[in-house]
């Protein structure tokens, strides 16, 4: 069987999973909905930029820096409240 192709990075269905999983880290996920969206943005930038300075895993780091977009930030959240209802 093949299994279907999917556009979500691995690595982002991993970010989204560790979000569900770990109550203190979806805690901090939601509370950046109340952000202004350029300083949420700008908070995922940094927080990209210092885990690759640190060596950290570059999937991880990627996913967390592909979430400076809008529209994906609100994608994973919809998907993380959806899995803990």
């Amino acid at each position: 069987m093949v299994k279907p192709s999917s556009d979500i990075p691995e690595e982002m269905v991993s970010l989204a999973h560790a979000l569900v999983e770990t109550e203190a880290l979806r805690s901090w996920f939601f509370a950046l909905e109340a952000l202004p969206v350029s300083v949420r943005s700008a908070a995922f930038a940094e927080m990209a930029a210092q885990m690759r300075a640190a060596g950290e895993d570059p999937g991880l780091s990627s996913a967390v820096a592909t979430l400076v977009h809008p529209k994906m930030y609100e994608s994973v959240l919809e998907t993380v409240r959806k899995r803990c209802r």
